[in-house]
């Protein structure tokens, strides 16, 4: 290939990465709701809260360049994922002291105005880890991957994750 052939297929490329590589920011802490039934030990010691923002990070890059921010989101232009723990169960014993689950819920806006809302749980029953904060954080792993996800096709009032009730 002549080297000014390779340079446009360079450019090419680069423009396509860059066109996809559309900004997305989110807190790099996301905050538990009041009633959450989070207990002070799970707050404390398994960092659920920022775990989760990391891994939505690494998640989404296919779609967005993804910031964390320490600012509040109402602060930045663009597109903005809040995201809320609305329930966080988890005692402590790992799989030993029964399931543990979570459910965030979020909503994705473009300069302020909603544009797309959805709400996720996870569980977890089954499993070797050792320890609550390990569970969750395979959960909060889950969670990233599922988030990710419904960005690239975002809709309103989505439900993801397995949102049935364990019987």
């Amino acid at each position: 290939m002549r080297p000014a052939a390779f340079m446009t297929v360079c450019l090419v490329f680069s423009c396509v990465s860059l066109a996809q590589a559309e900004t997305l920011t989110i807190s790099q802490s996301i905050p538990f709701a009041e009633d959450s039934g989070a207990s002070d030990d799970i707050k404390n010691e398994c960092k659920f809260e920022t775990r989760l923002p990391e891994y939505l990070k690494k998640e989404a890059k296919r779609t967005f360049d993804v910031v964390l921010s320490k600012e509040p989101l109402e602060d930045a232009e663009g597109k903005t994922l809040s995201l809320i723990i609305a329930n966080m169960y988890g005692l402590g014993g790992g799989a030993w002291s029964g399931s543990k689950s979570a459910i965030v819920t979020g909503e994705l806006k473009e300069n302020g105005e909603v544009i797309a809302s959805m709400s996720l749980r996870r569980h977890s029953i089954m499993g070797m880890a050792p320890g609550t904060c390990s569970i969750l954080k395979r959960i909060s792993k889950k969670m990233g991957e599922d988030i990710a996800e419904w960005l690239e096709e975002p809709t309103m009032d989505a439900e993801l994750g397995d949102l049935e009730d364990d019987e």
